[in-house]
This record gives C-alpha cells, sequence and structure tokens, in this order.
C-alpha cells in the first residue's frame, strides 16, 4: 500500500495543495500570509505525532506478529492440539496475545486522535483569523470581497489536502517500519556480536548449548571449485556451531560433531526443538555454519562444486512438496532429474513402484498421462500421495546421499 495508492495519492494531494496557494498568492498575499501563519504550528504537531506513533508502531507491529505466530500454529497442528487437548492452553495464550495488541493499538489510537483534533482545531482558528483580517482589508479598500472569497476558498482547499495528506503518512509510516523488518530479515551485513564464551563439547545433537553468542563465519575466498570423480556419500560435522541468520544470538547447535558412514542408514532422533532439521540443512547446504565445516567424503562442502553436490545430495521434507500444476504424473515424476538427461516412461514406472504408488497412478482416468493441480480437469493429491511422489522423484534421480523426512536417513540407492 504505501509504495503503490499512498505514493500516488500523496503526490497529487501535494500538487493540488501547492497550485491553491500559488492562486492565493497571485489574489492577495498578505491575507494568505496571515491565514497560513498557523501553518507551521500544523507541522510541528504532524511531526510531534510521527515521534510519537513511531515506537507504537514497531510495538502494534511486534504484537500483531506474536499473534499471528501463535494463530497459524494452533491453526495448522488443530489435530495435534484437539488430541492433547490444548484447546484451552492456545485459547489463554491467544488471549494474551490479543490483550497485549488491543492496549498497543488503543496508545496509537489515541495518539492519532489526539494529534488530529489539535490539526483541526489549529485549522478552523486560522480560518477565523483570517476572515477577520480579510474583512479589515476590505473595509480599508486594499482589496474587494471577492478577492478575499477566492483567498479563502485557496487556501481551505490547500489546507484541506494538506490534512488529506496525514493518512497517506500514516500508510508510509507502516510501510517504513514494514520495509525495515524484512529489509533486517533479509539482510547478510549481520554485525559481529561479542566474542562467544567457551563451548561445550557436545556429541548428541539432543544437547545443544543456547548460553553464548555466535560469531558469523566469513566466506571463503572465491576459488575454483572442485569436482570430485566419485561421490562415497561419508558425512561429518566436525565442531559446527550454528545459529539462524533471523536469530544470531540464539545458538541451535555448539560445538556438535557427528559421524555418517557411507552405504549405511542412519537415523538421527531427539525431542522437538533439538536440531534434527538443522543439521539436515547444514548437509543440504541451504546454510552455512559459523564455526566448524560440513564435509563430504572428507573434503569440506564449501569448496566443492555446487551442481555437483546437487546430483550427489538430494532431500525429501515431511512437508511442502512442490507440484507441477498442468503437468501429468509423468511429467511431475521426471522433473527431478538433474541437468539434460532424458528420462523414459520405464524409468518414471519403475521410480513409482519403488515409491509404492504405481497401483495408485494405474487407477487414474488417464494413468501416468493424467495431469495434476488444483486447476480445471487437475487431480488433486492428499498429502500420503505428495510424499510417495516426491520418493519417487528422489528414487528416479538416484543420489548417492538422500535425506528423508522428519527421522533423517542416509543411504546409497
Amino acid at each position: 500500500m504505501a509504495t503503490s495508492l499512498a505514493s500516488g495519492t500523496l503526490v497529487q494531494y501535494l500538487t493540488t495543495c501547492l497550485t491553491c496557494l500559488i492562486l492565493a498568492f497571485i489574489r492577495s498575499w498578505a491575507l494568505t500570509l496571515v491565514i497560513l501563519s498557523a501553518v507551521p504550528l500544523l507541522m510541528f504537531i504532524q511531526g510531534l505525532s510521527q515521534g510519537f506513533a513511531s515506537p507504537l508502531l514497531a510495538s502494534e507491529r511486534q504484537h500483531t506478529a506474536i499473534a499471528a505466530t501463535i494463530i497459524d500454529r494452533a491453526i495448522t497442528a488443530i489435530s495435534t492440539v484437539k488430541a492433547f487437548n490444548a484447546t484451552s492452553h492456545e485459547h489463554e495464550r491467544a488471549t494474551s496475545s490479543f490483550v497485549c495488541l488491543q492496549a498497543a493499538s488503543k496508545r496509537l489510537n489515541a495518539v492519532w486522535g489526539m494529534t488530529s483534533a489539535l490539526a483541526q482545531f489549529v485549522m478552523m482558528g486560522m480560518f477565523v483569523q483570517g476572515f477577520w483580517f480579510g474583512s479589515k482589508l476590505v473595509r480599508d479598500g486594499k482589496v474587494s470581497a471577492g478577492d478575499v472569497m477566492a483567498v479563502f476558498w485557496a487556501c481551505l482547499i490547500a489546507t484541506s489536502n494538506l490534512q488529506m495528506c496525514i493518512p497517506q503518512f500514516i500508510t508510509l509510516a507502516k510501510g517504513k517500519f514494514a520495509m525495515v523488518s524484512l529489509l533486517t530479515l533479509v539482510s547478510s551485513d549481520v554485525p559481529p556480536p561479542p566474542p562467544p564464551v567457551s563451548p561445550v563439547s557436545v556429541t548428541s545433537p539432543s544437547a545443544f548449548s543456547t548460553t553464548h553468542t555466535i560469531p558469523p563465519r566469513k566466506s571463503p575466498r572465491s576459488l575454483r571449485k572442485i569436482t570430485p570423480t566419485r561421490c562415497y556419500g561419508e558425512l561429518a560435522l566436525n565442531n559446527v556451531t550454528f545459529a539462524y541468520p533471523s536469530r544470531p544470538t540464539i545458538p541451535v547447535l555448539s560445538n556438535v560433531s557427528l559421524y555418517l558412514p557411507a552405504n549405511e542408514t542412519t537415523f538421527i532422533v531427539g525431542s522437538s526443538g533439538s536440531g534434527k532439521s538443522t543439521i539436515a540443512q547444514l548437509l543440504l547446504r541451504m546454510y552455512e555454519p559459523q564455526v566448524g565445516e560440513v564435509s563430504l567424503d572428507e573434503q569440506d562442502m564449501r569448496f566443492l562444486d555446487k551442481e555437483w553436490m546437487q546430483e550427489q545430495i538430494a532431500g525429501v521434507s515431511q512437508g511442502g512438496v512442490v507440484i507441477l500444476d498442468g503437468k501429468s504424473v509423468c511429467d511431475n515424476v521426471a522433473a527431478s532429474v538433474w541437468g539434460t538427461r532424458g528420462v523414459s516412461r520405464v524409468e518414471v514406472e519403475d521410480a513409482c513402484r519403488g515409491a509404492l504408488m504405481h497401483e495408485f497412478v494405474r487407477d487414474l482416468p488417464d494413468g501416468y498421462e493424467t495431469v495434476l493441480g488444483g486447476g480445471a480437469g487437475g487431480v488433486g493429491l492428499s498429502g500420503g500421495q505428495k510424499q510417495r511422489l516426491a520418493i519417487a522423484r528422489a528414487r528416479l534421480r538416484n543420489p548417492a546421499v538422500l535425506i528423508l523426512g522428519m527421522l533423517f536417513f542416509f543411504f546409497q540407492f
């Protein structure tokens, strides 16, 4: 809103205001100055309102984000909430966040209401003194009554348009704070935090320390990446310390060392929030550790060729399976193949058999040519069917290392 309608409307109001002021000065500069003598006071009120409203806007955004997160998580896991009889608990959490949000909104509305009332009062008083001075000029014969009315209406339109700029400034202020939050989230130039204390040595991902700040890791120099001739699939985390960029002061992994041998199935288990998903994301190179290294076949992943690694490592998450709308089942499965290698129907069917979805696809109206997606004529898939589709894609891609589900395990096909 701040970058579209509000900006254009603000330009319109300011243009109208300036045009009317020019016409008023042409008719009678003295009367115009008297009428507009309170404009500096209006500008002071506007600046005062912005000064008081800025921290309140930031607080309102924070409480709104907290309330939205609570509601989104409760709705997403509504079955779990009902299963554990946690409805009253979630209701209390949401109510508490709503109370804080309501208090912040009341303070913000009080600021806007007070400043708008003061601005309206000053503007009306400005026209009272303008009519008084205009009648004096008419009695002295310096201007005509028509000029007084022309100046009055020009100043009235100018100040009205200036007053209508206030809601647009409010929208722009909200947009400014929203943009600051967005830029803070995506910015990679995070200032270095204080030096960390000595980390605790951890050999299990279920006992991660959260007592110190993690320094950002410097990116390696731009060198020619290594492309090994073969991938054995041996993974390791060597003294890895990691915190997400959105929360750089809260470490998720602290001095963690893990060894995942090749040609074996390795399960990583732990309580919720212990770092299982974080380890998987580091192994997929979605993030870089601040301290330590993640290695593949005893080689630091940062120095390996990115495209080569994408051929060797694949991941299948529990949710978020992408379905290509308007494409057939065969095309959706074949989309996982990296590079320009062609895929035959036989390979697709073998991959679907391995994912235990061949019977389901065979019973569709057009078999493997059935169009998927929520559009017209498209067939929708359930959550389990999407999971099998993701597994079929991974089976067809045949990577050296595969990361699966919530209990991430690694093996070679």
